[in-house]
């Protein structure tokens, strides 16, 4: 594995410690995003035949629900953005949730984790890198950008 991937999975770690704690700043949370975030670049695994049927667990919708109340300790919740912001002029704004961010986050990452725990790197570096783009890296930047407002306006009183 290399170091960048080693690198990525021991934030993957430290984002999910993190975030089954009973404890969410939002300075924490954004270091731990944008280290995230920073890291997608260099997941590359070349292709290995590897099986892409393989199953592993991923959070059920009540766990799911656990993993986003566990969040109400965050100093915000709900926040104005963008679904789309490349469709210009074709949307309507829609309400954030940092709480619904960071638990799909977590899913995402936590099933990556426990294909990891396997010893199948080549599937969860895989499904980290291509959910970065279909579902967890939107949560994250938008997480990233609502967080980076709340500095904004706590610094402005």
């Amino acid at each position: 594995m290399s170091l960048a991937i080693e690198a990525f999975t021991e934030n993957v770690r430290q984002f999910c410690e993190w975030a089954e704690s009973d404890r969410h700043d939002v300075l924490t949370a954004r270091q731990l995003l944008l280290a995230l975030m920073q890291g997608i670049p260099y997941l590359i695994i070349p292709d290995a035949g590897h099986e892409n049927d393989v199953s592993y667990p991923r959070r059920s919708h009540e766990e799911w629900m656990s993993d986003h109340k566990r969040f109400a300790d965050f100093p915000f919740q709900y926040y104005q953005g963008m679904f789309s912001p490349c469709d210009l002029g074709e949307e309507e704004p829609v309400m954030g949730d940092v709480h619904d961010d960071l638990a799909d986050i977590y899913g995402d990452l936590w099933h990556g984790s426990q294909a990891l725990n396997r010893d199948d790197g080549v599937y969860a570096v895989r499904y980290w890198r291509e959910f970065y783009f279909h579902h967890w890296g939107h949560h994250a930047s938008s997480a990233v950008y609502a967080i980076d407002e709340y500095y904004r306006k706590a610094e402005e009183k």
